[in-house]
C-alpha cells in the first residue's frame, strides 16, 4: 500500500478516535447536569445545589473517563 495513503488513513482514523472522545465527554456532562437539574425542579429548590455538585461530578468523570481512554 503507498504510504501516503496509510499516513493520511492513519490521521483520519486519529481524527475520527479523538472526535468520538470529544462527544463521550460532552453526553457524560450533559447527562449529569442535566440530572442536577431535573433533581433540582423536582424538589423545587431554590438554589440549584444537585446541578452544581453533579456537574463537577459529571466533569471529573468525563476527565476520569478520557485519562482512562488514554492510559
Amino acid at each position: 500500500m503507498d504510504p501516503n495513503i496509510q499516513k493520511s488513513k492513519k490521521k483520519f482514523d486519529d481524527f475520527i478516535r479523538y472526535s468520538n472522545l470529544a462527544f463521550e465527554m460532552i453526553a457524560i456532562m450533559a447527562v449529569g447536569t442535566g440530572a442536577g437539574w431535573a433533581i433540582d425542579h423536582w424538589l423545587a429548590l431554590k438554589f440549584p445545589i444537585f446541578t452544581l455538585v453533579l456537574m463537577v461530578l459529571s466533569v471529573i468523570g468525563a476527565i476520569y473517563h478520557v485519562v482512562r481512554k488514554f492510559l
